[in-house]
């Protein structure tokens, strides 16, 4: 049956409501720019709603809106001080309402006014199950995730894990915002882990810890500054680990102070189209413990593209590990260098020092890539798919303790591994997805190829 169509009548009815109605916002728009800048001050806020939430944090998120001096500035603090509150993550809703002082004795005053501020908050357990997958490994998951947990945007989270390379973990953390503000935050994290590491050497490791860590936003990028402590155990050789790998079983302890600084201003990050991405991770291990060295690690990204869905990127990442005790490095803290997301075309972890069918890592790393990513035939409406073409290279070498930085530089640059290749990446909401072919081109004695079809999933590559 047809929908009845509106007489003349009526939608001449409409029509002036509609008139009425904007009439009414213009008159309300006037009466509020002719009074915007004069003085007036925040003199209460009610909140309502908030019923898990505690008093002391919302009046610390909402103080700031009392230095208003102009009803400009009332409406401009208040909303300012509920984007701040809505990235906490703990509302579903907030709604801000201003009227005029309720109080009988300031019935008067028109130079101050009343803010209501009604909250609608967010559940405060969520529970998660599935399957992830990262740089060389996927894992089954299940977490739990507490908000709020003590009225202050706390947040609680557990976690356990079963994967290909992890082959099981538990995690703890819980984190409190500094001052309720939503870019400092402190959090308590504590860990087990069981990593088998046959694919690519002979033994497994456990790991056990914890650290304490500070993070931030700066005008420059994203800060951490934590304490680690780790207890680690190389264990569980197989019956055809190498000496080299039987010599490192054992067990050692770690004390690091480290600071990670993240400056990344790309559109996205499995798939950047443009912007530039900056990370430098440094590590000082010696307050304790019998490790003791320094760690830096850089890496640098930049992508750009044109209208027709072309994406040139190119990737630089370095590491260099110097022991303060003059004793060789555990393989625990080695840099570890190849796979279908690292240098393609050789094994995962296959490029550098190698005894037999271990890889034993190394001391000093430099890699770089330069990918060039296209409409896929067939699928060009989708910006998800695209043709896929690169030349990566890469060397991974081990350091003597107390060797001059000459004899590094010269050992990285001497010989680099190089590959070429082509294939399809699929840029999935949580994981990028790549099936390449690569070639090898040039290959030092040590390193383990993988020549033709790979496929790699990650949230990082080169």
């Amino acid at each position: 049956m047809a929908d009845k169509q509106p007489t003349q009548e009526e939608m001449a009815a409409h029509r002036k409501r509609q008139q009425e109605f904007e009439d009414a916002a213009r008159h309300i728009q006037s009466l509020v720019d002719g009074v915007r800048h004069d003085p007036m001050k925040l003199h209460k806020i009610t909140v309502r709603g908030a019923g898990k939430t505690r008093e002391s944090f919302m009046h610390r998120i909402l103080q700031p809106a009392f230095q208003a001096r102009s009803l400009h500035e009332v409406i401009g603090l208040s909303r300012q001080a509920v984007r701040r509150a809505e990235r906490f993550g703990i509302f579903d809703d907030i709604k801000l309402q201003l009227d005029s002082p309720s109080d009988p004795w300031l019935q008067g005053r028109k130079d101050m006014i009343d803010l209501g501020v009604w909250v609608k908050e967010s559940s405060r357990i969520q529970i998660r199950t599935g399957t992830e997958a990262g740089n060389a490994e996927a894992s089954m998951y299940g977490a739990m995730t507490v908000k709020n947990l003590f009225g202050g945007a706390e947040t609680l989270n557990t976690s356990m894990a079963f994967g290909t390379r992890t082959s099981s973990s538990f995690q703890f953390s819980l984190a409190t915002p500094i001052l309720a503000d939503p870019d400092k935050w402190l959090s308590l994290n504590l860990f087990s882990q069981a990593r088998n590491n046959t694919q690519w050497s002979s033994y497994e490791e456990e790991l056990k810890g914890g650290s304490l860590k500070y993070t931030t936003l700066s005008p420059i990028g994203y800060h951490e500054f934590a304490y680690e402590g780790h207890w680690r155990e190389v264990c569980r050789p197989t019956d055809k680990a190498s000496l080299s790998i039987r010599e490192q079983c054992g067990h050692s302890l770690k004390s690091a102070l480290t600071h990670m600084w993240v400056h990344d201003m790309r559109d996205e990050a499995l798939m950047p189209s443009t912007g530039h991405l900056v990370r430098v991770i440094q590590e000082y291990a010696g307050l304790g413990g019998d490790i003791e060295h320094l760690r830096h690690e850089v890496e640098a990204q930049i992508a750009r593209s044109n209208s027709s869905g072309y994406i040139i990127s190119a990737t630089a990442k370095s590491g260099y590990l110097h022991s303060l005790n003059g004793k060789k490095s555990k393989i625990s803290d080695r840099f570890f260098l190849g796979g279908p997301m690292s240098v393609r075309g050789f094994k995962s972890f296959g490029l550098g020092p190698r005894e037999g069918d271990d890889s034993l890592g190394g001391d000093a790393y430099v890699s770089a890539g330069l990918s060039l990513l296209t409409p896929f035939p067939g699928l060009s409406t989708r910006d998800s798919f695209k043709a896929h073409f690169f030349a990566n290279a890469g060397a991974l070498v081990s350091v003597e303790p107390g060797q001059p930085a000459k004899k590094t530089v010269d050992d990285l640059t001497k010989a680099p591994s190089v590959s070429v290749g082509a294939g399809i990446v699929y840029r999935h909401p949580q994981v990028r997805i790549e099936l390449n072919f690569a070639l090898p081109l040039m290959a030092t004695k040590t390193d383990a190829l993988a020549r033709g079809w790979q496929l790699g999933l990650g949230i990082s590559f080169l």
